[in-house]
């Protein structure tokens, strides 16, 4: 089944105008000793009694705690504890930095794919004597990284 271009397109625009607010949140760091453990202490709630709320041995909630500060516990798991205290899992992949949305991303990408077919390329023509300058070499890879990008190109996603 051939790819609908036009709907990715439409998707990422989508998506990247959900992601705008979280970009400023990307900065914030998780507490040492976890979410869980950090907003029962600021509720006043022992860890007798989040157990008692969930359901589950007080050994068993000290366990999510420290895994979840370890980045091993599961979503479920925060998500059902956070419910617990009245509170709310919110997650998000957001860019990373330097990227302020999905396009920059892929942008990096194919100018990356862009410049390598262009360097095989040149290199096949300098054996024939036939280089060019650096600065139509750019012009030809911004219009390569044009072309990748709205065709999608799947290999800007190939591991070099």
């Amino acid at each position: 089944m051939k790819t609908n271009k036009k709907n990715l397109f439409n998707q990422r625009r989508i998506i990247e105008k959900r992601l705008r607010p979280w970009l400023a949140l990307r900065q914030e760091q998780v507490p040492q000793s976890g979410w869980i453990k950090a907003i029962r202490g600021a509720l006043g709630i022992n860890t007798r009694q989040l157990a008692q709320m969930l359901g589950v041995a007080q050994a068993t909630l000290v366990m999510l705690e420290k895994r979840e500060a370890q980045g091993k516990a599961t979503l479920e798991l925060i998500q059902k504890a956070a419910q617990a205290m009245n509170c709310k899992l919110v997650y998000a992949l957001v860019p990373s930095e330097p990227f302020n949305d999905l396009d920059s991303i892929v942008s990096t990408k194919a100018r990356a794919l862009a410049a390598d077919l262009l360097r095989k390329i040149e290199h096949s023509m300098c054996l024939e004597k036939q280089g060019g300058d650096a600065a139509d070499s750019e012009n030809q890879i911004d219009r390569l990284v044009i072309e990748l990008k709205s065709k999608m190109d799947s290999r800007i996603w190939e591991p070099r």
